[in-house]
């Protein structure tokens, strides 16, 4: 009987080409608990309680990724005793690290019993939280500002000025982000360096800009309103408009859509950039390109200048055809060459162009210094640690009247005098999203849901 119920067993599967149907195999591994604890600057901890009904938990590691990076990490769990039901600890040590407050983090668990079976966690968004201010925040679906002991109004201009600068990118180029990005104000320089790698933040450090967020201190609203926060997003936003790209974006146009981003009217800049045509002192593009004037000494002028070449563009073509120039480069074409395509001029033309709209028209210009690609800011700035920005310098807020309600009682420490707003930066780096056209896209980011509350 038994052998004739297996000839029709096996009939039936030479003739459909199908198999038995055999049950899923079950779950042996269960998740009891899943929580974090935020120690920052020092750690953030990461706890799992884990059981097995086949066997004994045998190992297990945490995968990380933090902000927007494309790469991820792997942290070694603590040791453990196997058993059947275990309590899994992992610590992400970010002292040796420069680790900015409230970075998003998303991680998960791989488990492995003693009988082959293994699990992998769902992942978990969450952010590196720090408790050691009374932290306030605002945020809808394009930016999160974060401000601690100010009156609310302070960080109710912080929040403005955000989305109005998000807003203004996104208009120029038609892209947006899908996740927010993050703006953190610290009041004073002291507090700010805490995230720091140890011995890493200089006294002229005024701020740092990573994939997705950026930190700045000061308490002059106005120059982070009008300046800072403005500059600072530009950046963050095209950095991730060019994640991807192998071209060297110019740092001249780079730091100038950022400064073109800044709410203020730029009248102080054009009138320095006049002046500077009026005593022959303008330097031609490729210097430019080079850095010149910021290794000198005289960002102030740099910035200025750079600004006024966007504006022309911008005046010229039309924010639109500034949005196209900036969307081509991401798809991987060379600067000139998306130059070309989005305005007809080449970098030559660009200059005269440039100089007969200051009103300084000229008939030649020297013809540009083909250079080799590069893949950091070309002139002198502290380099972060391998994979990280480098810092972003602040010019010395004015003071502005305050009232005693207002005024923090701690003495920000004292920076350089620097006179270019957010000066200088480090910019866009060899970074590609393929894109067509100027059309209203959204870069690859999924909106994170907060599942894991910070203890």
């Amino acid at each position: 009987m038994k052998r004739t119920l297996a000839c029709v067993l096996l009939v039936s599967i030479l003739m459909t080409g199908v198999s038995p149907t055999m049950a899923a195999p079950t779950q042996t591994i269960t998740v009891l608990n899943d929580s974090i604890e935020s120690h920052f600057p020092d750690d953030l901890t990461f706890h799992l309680s884990v059981s097995s009904d086949a066997g004994d938990i045998v190992a297990a590691t945490l995968h990380l990724q933090v902000g927007w990076e494309n790469a991820s990490r792997m942290v070694l769990v603590e040791p453990f005793s196997p058993g059947t039901e275990v309590d899994l600890v992992a610590i992400w040590d970010t002292v040796g690290e420069t680790v900015p407050p409230f970075i998003e983090i998303e991680y998960h668990w791989e488990v492995t019993d003693s009988a082959g079976g293994t699990l992998t966690t769902d992942t978990v968004y969450t952010e590196y939280k720090d408790f050691t201010h009374d932290w306030q925040r605002l945020e809808d679906e394009q930016v999160i500002v974060f401000w601690h002991d100010q009156p609310d109004s302070f960080g109710e201009g912080l929040f403005l000025a955000a989305q109005e600068a998000y807003e203004h990118v996104a208009r120029i180029t038609g892209a947006t982000t899908e996740d927010p990005i993050r703006v953190v104000i610290y009041n004073f320089q002291t507090d700010f360096c805490a995230f720091y790698a140890p011995n890493s933040c200089e006294l002229w450090i005024g701020g740092q800009t990573f994939e997705g967020i950026t930190v700045q201190w000061g308490t002059n609203l106005d120059w982070l309103l009008y300046d800072v926060v403005p500059h600072e997003l530009a950046h963050v936003f095209y950095n991730e408009v060019f994640r991807h790209t192998w071209i060297s974006v110019p740092t001249w146009f780079n730091e100038g859509i950022a400064v073109y981003n800044e709410r203020t009217d730029h009248v102080e800049d054009m009138n320095r950039v006049l002046r500077a045509a009026e005593r022959d002192e303008l330097e031609s593009l490729p210097v430019m390109t080079r850095g010149a004037g910021v290794a000198e000494g005289d960002a102030g002028t740099w910035y200025s200048i750079v600004y006024s070449i966007v504006a022309f563009i911008a005046d010229e073509y039309g924010e639109e055809t500034l949005g196209e120039l900036i969307l081509t480069m991401a798809e991987n074409v060379q600067f000139e060459d998306a130059l070309i395509e989005t305005t007809g001029m080449d970098m030559v033309q660009l200059e005269i162009g440039w100089r007969e709209w200051l009103g300084y028209p000229v008939d030649s210009v020297p013809t540009p210094i083909v250079l080799a690609p590069l893949e950091i800011t070309p002139f002198g700035l502290p380099t972060a640690q391998r994979g990280e920005p480098a810092a972003t310098s602040e010019p010395r807020p004015e003071p502005t009247e305050t009232t005693a309600a207002d005024e923090p009682t701690e003495e920000p420490t004292e920076t350089p005098d620097m006179t270019a707003p957010g000066a200088p930066c480090f910019g866009l780096i060899g970074l590609a999203i393929p894109i067509g056209g100027l059309m209203s896209w959204g870069l690859s980011r999924r909106r994170k849901q907060w599942s894991v509350p910070l203890n």
